[in-house]
């Protein structure tokens, strides 16, 4: 059996758990001064940064709280993951994951 706890959370709960728990992260994700930054990190030519001035992870926090990305994929930004947001039935459907 696997069990994948991850599958749910939304991107929100993702930040949060990494400020609670203090984790590194790559400086992709935060606005450098050009109010861009990645959501999703995939190879160059196929991801895109989002507009968005935060630049930490408070501040990302914060910007999900608001809904602005709340009907935009997370990971919308890649083109190769157009995602229609069923991701977690089609693993199950092949049986790669236990729902």
């Amino acid at each position: 059996m696997r069990i994948h706890p991850l599958l749910d959370w939304t991107e929100l709960n993702i930040w949060e758990y990494i400020e609670r728990e203090n984790i590194a992260t790559v400086s992709l994700y935060y606005n450098h001064g050009d109010n861009k930054r990645y959501r999703s990190l995939g190879c160059y030519p196929c991801t895109f940064p989002v507009e968005s001035c935060a630049r930490n992870v408070s501040e990302i926090i914060a910007e999900l709280k608001t809904g602005k990305f709340s009907n935009i994929a997370e990971r919308s930004g890649r083109a190769q993951d157009k995602d229609d947001g069923e991701a977690w039935k089609r693993c199950a459907e092949m049986d790669i994951c236990e729902i």
